[in-house]
This record gives structure tokens, C-alpha cells and sequence, in this order.
């Protein structure tokens, strides 16, 4: 989905794949079912793929409303200001350092008949530095990549609506960058989570737990059956 972003011209290497089969029923849905979630992974793997300085969580959050798009899919969209609002202590504690603001983003796919609910959860921690618990250089250089649970979860309701899967799915993508800064979070800090819970912050580099808390708090009001 998206280019390389590289200075030289990226020659694709495969222009087509054709697929020679017994046209059934089955085969049929078999290939539709590996196209949309064959996309789903790459839609997944380009998002984490993306360098920091153009994936922070306002532009994360932006790039699934519009992924979004073309299925039935609605999404919900919390920024700071609501995360204040709603009592997001977490998130806002783990996102305070950067300049790009934390976002809690919500997908929700409910098919008409469907009798069981599903939710997912996934971490978007959009760069890692650690916070004031900073990591060393050589393990902050993947960082970029903390953020593939949410893009998982995101490409899956996706996949999952475009298959027309007979079960209601809801997603949720927290979405923090963490850095350092007079505004970050500090070890001994203690946070007021979503559910009221106090939580004393012990490592700032712990900062994945701290924010799929809020986000597990928020899913618990939608009562999934898993």
C-alpha cells in the first residue's frame, strides 16, 4: 500500500500473481478470504514499517479513520482533550512527554444477527525512548515498530468486515508516543487510571501496560464475550 520511502525509484518486484484454479464455491471463497487478509497483513506491515517522524499518534489515529473507509466499520476517535475528560490517566501519563498529543482509537463492526462479541486490544506506542527509564541505543533503534498491536488489531476488523464474518468485533488501538521531556511521566509518578485505579508508576519503559490498561478498562463497558 504505501511506497518505499527511499531517494532511488523502487522497481516492484512482482507485477501480478495469477491464481489457475477449478472455478467452485469454494475456491472461490478460499481466494477471496486470502486477498483481504493477505492485504490486511500488508496494510499491518506498511503502518509499522513507517519511520516515527511520520507516524505519531494523531496520524496513526488518521490513517485508520480512513482505512475505515470502505467497509462498515464505524470509529471513534478520543483525543487528548476526551482522554481528559474520560479519566485516561494512563494514556495521558505515558503520551505527556511528546508533542504529538495520545489518541484512543475505537472500531466497532456489528453485523446484524451477530450473537457474540469480540474484543481486541492492541498497543500503538508510536516510538518507544523509555521515558525517563531510557533505553540504550541499540535497543531504541525498533521502537518504531511498538505500535504493530494496534495496526494488527486495526488490519483484522478491517479483514474481518470485509469477509462479512458473522460476529461483532470491536477494536481498540491505544496510541501514545513516548519521549523525554519537563511534561513526561516520572518513575515514582502515580497515575488515576480509567477504572478509578491508583497505579504508582515503577519504570517508565513499562509504559505498554500502563496504557492497555486504560484501553482494557474502556472495553470492559462494551461486555465482550472474549
Amino acid at each position: 500500500k504505501f511506497a518505499k520511502i527511499s531517494g532511488e525509484p523502487v522497481k516492484q518486484q512482482i507485477g501480478e500473481i495469477l491464481v489457475v484454479t477449478a472455478k467452485t464455491d469454494a475456491n472461490n471463497e478460499a481466494i477471496e478470504r486470502a486477498e483481504k487478509t493477505s492485504s490486511a497483513v500488508c496494510v499491518a506491515r506498511d503502518w509499522t514499517n513507517l519511520p516515527p517522524n511520520l507516524m505519531g499518534p494523531p496520524e496513526f489515529a488518521s490513517q485508520v479513520s480512513g482505512y475505515m473507509k470502505d467497509v462498515k466499520v464505524d470509529v471513534e476517535i478520543l483525543d487528548e482533550k476526551a482522554l481528559a475528560k474520560q479519566g485516561f490517566g494512563g494514556i495521558l501519563a505515558v503520551g505527556g512527554g511528546s508533542d504529538r498529543p495520545p489518541r484512543l482509537v475505537r472500531a466497532s463492526y456489528n453485523p446484524r444477527g451477530a450473537k457474540k462479541h469480540l474484543v481486541l486490544i492492541g498497543k500503538g506506542i508510536t516510538f518507544d525512548s523509555g521515558g525517563y527509564n531510557l533505553k540504550p541505543a541499540g535497543s531504541m533503534i525498533t521502537m518504531k515498530n511498538d505500535m504493530s498491536g494496534a495496526a494488527d488489531v486495526m488490519a483484522a476488523i478491517h479483514a474481518i468486515a470485509e469477509l462479512g464474518l458473522n460476529v461483532q468485533v470491536t477494536a481498540y488501538g491505544a496510541m501514545a508516543e513516548s519521549l523525554v521531556s519537563g511534561r513526561a511521566y516520572r518513575p515514582s509518578d502515580v497515575m488515576t487510571m480509567h477504572d478509578g485505579t491508583t497505579v504508582e508508576n515503577g519504570n517508565s519503559d513499562a509504559e505498554g501496560r500502563i496504557v492497555l490498561a486504560d484501553a482494557i478498562s474502556r472495553a470492559n463497558q462494551d461486555k465482550p464475550d472474549l
